[in-house]
């Protein structure tokens, strides 16, 4: 049981009104510490009761006050759960789950003198998820790492601590993950609890931080199954606290209906919980005892077009996950607890992998901060140059009258105010729907899951798309301007025609390699790492994907050194001259090759290590 003071406790509780499966009636807001007085009479510290003497308090609730206390026969410390005997409904249930994430049960017994109920339970030095919350909270603080949760726990620690090498583990890994990551990896330990209980027909139902033991490892532990069940089928009628009742759950305790309460209420209660350790809040506050009908309606209402608060908190994969588990519709929830543990853990994946990649320097920082204009950059910069190259090739090694010069010099700007407004035009229409979700992903957290994966898909075929486009502008040149030339001021020779479609391949082929190294940058730095659906996640998945963009690194880098000095090569076998001019050129060729490759290989190199990040090879998981 938690280490943690009185008044920790009384606080939690009077944060949230709770009923109980025993009246069903609301029991109202407990406001002061003789009304728990009444209930559970305390026992004073070194006291005997039993077997057990009385350490200290560790804190008190409207059902049991718990104490540590020393096991004599064992010497050993345990926590003490003493009620008014209610029967041995807790103890039983929690004998049935032995799991490292819920508190063992390791005996219990009905005091023949006090008639006391008594619960000897595995004593968890450390806090509650409740105390650990308030502490990072305070003040509006804005926590960046799992450091912040170890931190919250070791200042509210009173007791020694026994090594545990396999905590250790834990430890670092929450230390070494992102503040939300940390908070999904503590929700999954807790959603594989619940499955664990579900499994065995029992349900919590009293989710909530001060139910969530924290170890100094960072260890979640459910308890307080006081008001949990044993279920064969839906129930409908339940215990639990108000602020974290699924809608059904508190439909069935205001009697407005009969509403079926199964495993997706405890998924409900863990949604609200997570929001609240990510935020400080709950999803809904300000409802308090006197209006619950507004609160149910405010849950209802509380679907996938409405804008959280504090949204800016939760990153776009974590609220999607807890989206659903806070639908109004049970049946639009995860079916069971394992999926969501499943969600969470991708998500925390997803977060650990962003957080991996290479951060880069000024051009990532722009690509960030202005997606579309830098993709234009990157896509346009290649056919710049490449419009440079065909420029002074056909200056320098075509021969035309000035006839033909004069046709040649008009059918440029009209074939570049077509292709390249077309090409703009289509790029935009390609990426735009890529750059909205991307865009908005994170202030919104609305997409559905299958939306964000067809979104994912579309971003990795941009780089197809540029390659194409840059094709289709270039190699219908190399036919178009000889026969313009031939049409408007005479005839031109077959020669003529193999140099202007000579000029035009190589100056596509060096388009479209630069176009692929610039889109694939933008796609796989910029869109694809917050493009991630929790739901149907998985490494192999992500591999691939990848490997479908990847394949054309390597044949690219061959092609960025080839090209330049295949097209030399050939130069020679047309031309067959070597003026000066000529030689400038070849010269231009081969040194455009050497910086062509070594930018390459350069481009290479970041790309790679992002799909090795991506595919989580690097990201600390």
């Amino acid at each position: 049981m938690p280490n943690t003071s009185e008044q920790d406790t009384e606080a939690s509780d009077m944060a949230a009104a709770s009923v109980t499966s025993e009246g069903g009636e609301p029991s109202g807001m407990m406001t002061k510490a003789d009304d728990v007085q009444r209930v559970v009479p305390r026992f004073r510290v070194g006291e005997r009761f039993g077997d057990f003497v009385i350490l200290r308090e560790l804190g008190s609730g409207g059902f049991a006050t718990v104490y540590l206390a020393l096991d004599v026969p064992l010497d050993r410390k345990i926590a003490l759960k003493v009620s008014e005997a209610r029967g041995l409904g807790e103890g039983k249930t929690l004998a049935e789950l032995q799991h490292e994430h819920i508190v063992a049960v390791y005996a219990q017994f009905t005091d023949a003198e006090t008639n006391k109920h008594c619960l000897c339970l595995q004593f968890v030095p450390g806090t509650t998820l409740a105390s650990v919350i308030r502490r990072i909270h305070d003040a509006d603080s804005k926590p960046t790492s799992g450091q912040a949760i170890l931190d919250a726990v070791s200042a509210e620690l009173r007791e020694e601590v026994a090594f545990d090498p396999g905590g250790l583990r834990n430890r670092e890994l929450l230390a070494a993950s992102s503040f939300p990551a940390a908070v999904c990896r503590i929700g999954r330990q807790l959603a594989e609890a619940l499955h664990f209980a579900h499994g065995r027909n029992i349900l919590h139902s009293d989710i909530k931080p001060a139910n969530v033991l924290m170890n100094p490892y960072g260890r979640p532990l459910l308890a307080d199954f006081n008001v949990s069940t044993v279920v064969e089928g839906p129930r409908t009628n339940t215990g639990g606290t108000l602020a974290y009742m699924s809608p059904e759950q508190l439909s069935a305790h205001m009697r407005m209906k009969a509403a079926p309460v199964d495993e997706r209420s405890d998924i409900y209660a863990l949604g609200v919980l997570l929001f609240e350790t990510l935020t400080g809040k709950l999803p809904f506050e300000g409802f308090g005892i006197s209006s619950l009908l507004t609160l149910l309606e405010a849950q209802k209402g509380f679907n996938a077009t409405v804008t959280w608060k504090d949204a800016r908190k939760i990153p776009a994969v974590v609220e999607r996950v807890l989206r659903r588990c806070l639908d109004p519709l049970p049946e639009r929830r995860y079916a069971d607890a394992g999926q969501l543990a499943l969600a969470l853990d991708h998500a925390a994946d997803l977060l650990s992998i962003e957080a991996a990649l290479p951060r880069g320097k000024r051009v990532t920082a722009w690509a960030l901060s202005y997606p579309i204009a830098m993709l234009l950059a990157l896509t346009l910069l290649p056919h710049v140059v490449g419009t440079i190259v065909n420029i002074f090739y056909n200056a320098v090694e075509i021969n035309l009258t000035p006839a033909q010069q004069a046709a040649f010099g008009r059918t440029v700007p009209i074939y570049n105010l077509l292709i390249y407004p077309a090409a703009i035009v289509l790029m935009l229409r390609a990426v735009s729907p890529v750059v909205s979700v991307w865009r908005h992903i994170d202030t919104l957290g609305t997409i559905p899951g299958p939306q964000v994966d067809a979104i994912r898909r579309r971003a990795l075929k941009l780089g197809s798309w540029g390659m194409f486009l840059a094709l289709a502008g270039w190699l219908p040149g190399g036919i178009i301007f000889p026969f313009a030339i031939d049409m408007l001021a005479g005839p031109i020779g077959s020669r003529t025609y193999a140099h202007f479609m000579l000029s035009f391949t190589l100056s596509g082929l060096i388009a479209l390699i630069y176009t692929l190294f610039g889109v694939q940058f933008i796609v796989l730095r910029v869109f694809y790492p917050r493009l991630g659906n929790a739901d149907n996640y998985s490494r192999q998945t992500a591999r691939e994907e990848l490997a479908r963009v990847s394949r054309w690194f390597g044949p690219f880098q061959l092609l960025a050194a080839v090209v330049p000095l295949a097209g030399a090569v050939l130069l020679v076998a047309v031309t067959g001259e070597m003026s000066l001019s000529f030689r400038l050129l070849m010269t231009s060729l081969i040194v455009l090759g050497m910086v062509g490759v070594g930018l390459v290989l350069t481009l290479s190199r970041v790309l790679n290590q992002i799909v090795r990040a991506l595919e989580g090879q690097s990201a600390r998981v």
